[in-house]
């Protein structure tokens, strides 16, 4: 096995531990710790593990195991050839990428945090995780238009 395919592995398992953790989040833990009396912080321990687990670890593996693919895909020397399907559909894949971590820093670091104060804050936690699902998914497509060319 090279190099190659340890970090298209990794990136692959790295991809399945954030959008996993996150459809598990919502489909399966969430409508459980809705009927529990401590639901609110069963929610912030349950966030805080996860943001390190499946945002912190996963997104800045992502990002590094991301960097390789593309070495070994395009080389760095054509990453602006946006003639290329490949290459548009990888920038479609990176903008999305860039905008899931900055939901995922406001989420974690504000919102998240802040969540049993306001309702406000509670509000906008459970939106900006229901987005980031959302780009997730999207980027999780992306990677299929990519392994078929673009």
């Amino acid at each position: 096995m090279v190099l190659r395919d340890i970090m298209l592995f990794l990136h692959i398992v790295l991809a399945s531990l954030w959008v996993g953790g996150m459809l598990f989040l919502v489909l399966v833990l969430a409508p459980f710790v809705r009927k529990l009396p401590a639901k609110d912080q069963v929610f912030q321990e349950v966030g805080r593990r996860f943001s390190f687990y499946g945002t912190l670890i996963a997104l800045l593996g992502l990002f590094i195991t991301g960097l390789f693919n593309v070495h070994y895909t395009l080389g760095f020397s054509n990453i602006f050839n946006f003639s290329n399907p490949y290459t548009l559909t990888l920038w479609h894949k990176i903008g999305l990428f860039i905008l899931i971590v900055v939901i995922s820093l406001l989420h974690d670091l504000y919102f998240g945090k802040k969540a049993l104060e306001k309702v406000f804050h509670r509000w906008m936690a459970r939106l900006l995780g229901f987005v980031n699902l959302l780009l997730s998914l999207a980027v999780v497509y992306f990677a299929v238009l990519l392994r078929f060319g673009g």
